[in-house]
């Protein structure tokens, strides 16, 4: 599985090798996607010196990894005008509003357990939505979870999604962007099984929003600011986001919810494409 984090030291292990260092995170993520197009695994950690960030990946792939990164930098120096790149603006890890995104759904979670209306009335539903009008299911059902571990995974997979999303776009406009990208994957997500008895909860439909949002964060990057033919810069961090929904979204479990995951990271890419614009557009590119 990927594991995109930050370590005290970036060395390397006999798992992973080092494959560059960059000097911000999306030049390193770029290229962390062309790996993970490849189906191969890698990971991103900060330098402890500096503000620069490395990528490693697998020992006994390297020679591909390097074969295919050269293609790719090939490609982006090709004699096309470049444009004017705003300077890149990096964020902190938003501690303070992923800290209060799980003491909520701690919170939430406590109060389940003596008071199951909460669940029946939060759920996302398709009859409740669209039938009966509930319009806050969508959202409500991001908070609620069935047992212990479905609390833990998604906790989990939140912080460390969550955390690169506040890097790219502001700690408080990334959990912003977050939720809402559950939300609308929620709403679409019911509104796919309309005439079915569908209902579905957990905040699984945001992490996968999140995983969205970087995807067309690093979309937007790629096409806007660098050179080269349009359809392979799409299809890079396309490509790459995509890999790693199949590989953390779906599953054998019958109780996994594929499609919100997909619906999540399907708005998570359309928003994360407006907000790369808008912060361009305000000087403040990501």
């Amino acid at each position: 599985m990927p594991h995109l984090s930050e370590m005290p030291t970036p060395d390397e292990t006999p798992d992973f090798m080092l494959v560059g260092s960059y000097a911000g995170m999306v030049p390193a993520f770029e290229r962390a996607l062309v790996i993970l197009a490849m189906g191969l695994a890698c990971q991103i950690e900060k330098e402890p010196a500096g503000e620069g960030y490395v990528l490693l990946a697998e020992p006994g792939e390297m020679e591909r990894i390097r074969d295919e990164l050269a293609m790719y930098e090939q490609e982006q120096e090709q004699a096309v005008p470049a444009p004017v790149v705003v300077a890149a603006v990096e964020y902190d890890a938003g501690a303070l509003p992923t800290a209060l995104w799980v003491l909520c759904l701690c919170a939430v979670f406590w109060l389940q357990a003596d008071h199951p209306e909460l669940v029946e009335r939060g759920v996302s539903s398709a009859r409740g939505i669209y039938e009966d009008g509930d319009w806050w299911r969508p959202f409500t059902a991001l908070f609620l979870h069935a047992d212990r571990i479905h609390l833990l995974s998604n906790v989990a997979s939140g912080v460390l999604f969550g955390s690169w999303v506040c890097r790219s776009l502001g700690p408080w406009v990334g959990w912003a962007l977050i939720l809402t990208a559950g939300t609308l994957g929620n709403a679409l997500n019911a509104a796919s099984r309309i005439d079915s008895s569908f209902a579905s909860l957990g905040a699984s439909t945001a992490v996968f929003g999140a995983l969205g949002l970087l995807t067309g964060v690093a979309i937007y990057q790629v096409t806007r600011d660098r050179p080269g033919p349009r359809i392979f810069r799409y299809l890079v961090p396309l490509g790459g986001g995509l890999v790693l929904l199949s590989w953390l979204g779906v599953g054998s479990d019958p109780h996994i919810d594929v499609t919100g995951h997909v619906c999540g990271f399907a708005a998570g890419v359309l928003l994360g494409v407006a907000a790369a614009w808008w912060r361009r557009g305000t000087g403040l590119a990501n």
